[in-house]
Parts: structure tokens; sequence; C-alpha cells
């Protein structure tokens, strides 16, 4: 097994697939009845969920509108500014992880899958998921959402999108707006470019540069208890309600 993380430890890694959702919880929880825990996420029983989440605190799930794969950091401590001025919607609750154990959901990517030896099958149809090695205790686990690849729905409030119902709190902005009022005299990073540029050429030049790149979608911050959090709602599908917001300032997107 891999030394357990230390505080001001990062660890990055890519699901190439995870279906509509994220998902962390103890290991020991997840692999000892795996079909037991997925019938217990998608068959909306919410004695038990409300049992699972909130006395065992054992796993959370949050939704996300494709099933598209994403880039993962987990965080063993403090974010960094930038990590923390620009998260668009997140979670927050606690975690047991007595078991030394973390799961995160999905099925990793083959470069990441010969660099992380904590992934390994956890039930029969070999289905992978990834372990994270922590020192024993309970956690205050919060999972935050990033773009330009946010799929929790809230970057497409923040630009104006009328794919989502707006939350309140966020006064929708078109992009080039957004960036321009909050970022004066900032380069603009290639994802953006993509968006905003009307040149055809410089466009291409910046869709190429941002396709080079590999943003981190979510960030896993793990920290000690230090306060009374909220419950988190659960949604009538089963899942944790995200908590969206506007950033102040325009994100500038996190390079994994």
């Amino acid at each position: 097994m891999a030394e357990p993380m230390a505080l001001g430890d990062r660890i990055e890694f890519g699901f190439w697939e995870a279906g509509c959702m994220i998902w962390v919880g103890a290991r020991d929880f997840v692999s000892q009845d795996y079909e037991g825990f997925c019938n217990l996420i998608w068959n909306h029983d919410n004695l038990k969920l409300q049992e699972a989440i909130f006395e065992r605190k054992a796993f959370l799930a949050m939704d996300l509108y494709q099933d598209d794969g994403y880039n993962v950091r987990v965080v063993m401590g403090d974010l960094n500014e930038q990590e923390r001025d620009e998260w668009v919607a997140r979670v927050r609750w606690r975690l047991d992880l007595s078991c030394g154990q973390m799961v995160v959901s999905g099925v990793l990517g083959d470069d990441d899958f010969d660099e992380i030896p904590e992934a390994s099958a956890i039930a029969d149809n070999d289905c992978l998921q990834c372990y994270v090695s922590v020192p024993p205790s309970e956690y205050q686990v919060e999972v935050y959402s990033y773009p330009p690849s946010d799929i929790t729905t809230a970057w497409d409030q923040i630009t104006g999108s009328n794919l989502f119902p707006i939350s309140e709190g966020i006064e929708p902005e078109a992009l080039k707006s957004y960036f321009e009022r909050t970022r004066p005299n900032t380069p603009i990073p290639a994802w953006i470019g993509c968006e905003i540029e009307e040149d055809p050429e410089r466009r291409k030049k910046y869709y190429e540069e941002a396709y080079s790149l590999h943003y981190t979608d979510f960030v896993i911050r793990l920290s000690p208890i230090l306060e009374d959090l909220p419950l988190p709602i659960i949604e009538e599908g089963g899942a944790i309600k995200w908590e969206f917001r506007k950033p102040e300032r325009c994100p500038l997107g996190l390079v994994r």
C-alpha cells in the first residue's frame, strides 16, 4: 500500500469515464458490498442514505449533467489561493476514513493507472476505482468544481446559458464581459480565448494551446474537523445538492 498523504500533499489523477456522478467514500464501506453500495446510490432509499451519510459518514455522491471524464486533485490541508478563489460549486461534509483509504469514483486513464498503486478492482467485474491512502481519521471533506470543464451546471449559470435554472445569488454575465471587467491587463487563458476571440486564426491557436493543457476539474480537500458544518441536502434522486457561486474574479482555470 502507498504511503499515506501528509499535510500539504497533493495527488492528481484523471478519469476517462465516471458516469454522470462524482462520489467519494471510505474504502471499507464501498468494497465490502460493492453491488449493495451501487444499489444504495441508485435505489433512492432516503432513510438508508441518511444513515450512511449523516451517521456513518461513509460516502458522498453528487450529480453531474454529463458523463465526461474529469481530472481530480486531492489536497491534504489548506487550499492555495487560486483553489480558494476560483471554485464555482462545492459540497462540504465529513468522511470517516478510519480505514485509511478514500475511494474516488471513476475509471482511471491509462497514464494514471500505471502511476497510482492504489488503483485496483473493487468488484467482480473489474470495476476500477482510485484509492487515496490517508492517515486513519475522520475528516472534513470538501469537493470543489472549477471551469473550464465544470459539469455541475455552475459555469453555465454564470455565463448565462439557458440550459439550467439560475441559482440565487448568481448574476449571469457574458464570458468576455466577466473576464475583461474582473481581469484587466491579464493575459487571456487559452480556454477563454477559444470562446471570445473573433479572429479565426487566433482562435485556432488558442484552441490548440487549450487542448494541450490538462485542467483540473475537481479538487477534493481533506482537513481536520474544525467547524460545525450544516447538514448537506439530499436531493430527490439521492445525490448531495451542490452549493453554487460566482467568483468575484473570472476564473483562469487550474492547470494540472
